[in-house]
């Protein structure tokens, strides 16, 4: 199966997975805020090795409805580290 990923532009941790038969129906309302989608990539199967999302939960979702949304909070911006004083 080839994996379709689009990032919501208002929830930037917010990702929407589908498959070429369900492109047209991918829509910024799918995403938590509203907004538009913006294609990140195309991705064949990786199987276990792959960290973003669960390609099984990806595969049953997209089945039953078309796509699979997730987030990936890793993808937050990371603080600095505060400075110690001298």
């Amino acid at each position: 199966m080839k994996f379709i990923v689009y990032r919501c532009t208002k929830d930037p941790d917010y990702f929407i997975v589908t498959d070429p038969q369900h492109t047209e129906d991918i829509e910024g309302a799918m995403c938590p805020s509203g907004g538009e989608v913006e294609k990140v990539g195309e991705y064949a199967e990786m199987g276990a090795s792959r960290a973003a999302f669960d390609e099984t939960l990806a595969k049953n979702s997209i089945e039953h409805q078309g796509f699979y949304r997730f987030e990936a909070t890793s993808f937050a911006p990371v603080p600095e580290a505060p400075e110690m004083p001298a």
